[in-house]
């Protein structure tokens, strides 16, 4: 797993389900780690936070699935 990546694309969810609607508002994104292109989870968004494709973030942890989670930087 890269500890550090770029956003190549996302969407910041403000309606959810049950099961996420404590991270509302999230960002779900594809990283870019410079091997591999995947769907994960970004911490560390608030409204009005600012983020862009190509802004850098870095490796925080697994989900309880063992899906990758990044942070912003």
């Amino acid at each position: 797993m890269a500890k550090k990546g770029s956003i190549y694309t996302y969407s910041i969810v403000r309606s959810a389900t049950e099961a996420f609607k404590a991270k509302v508002p999230y960002i779900v994104a594809l990283v870019d780690d410079g091997s591999k292109r995947q769907a994960c989870l970004v911490d560390g968004y608030t409204d009005g936070t600012p983020v862009s494709i190509g802004m850098e973030v870095e490796y925080s942890h697994d989900d309880d699935r063992g899906n990758p989670v990044y942070r912003l930087q």
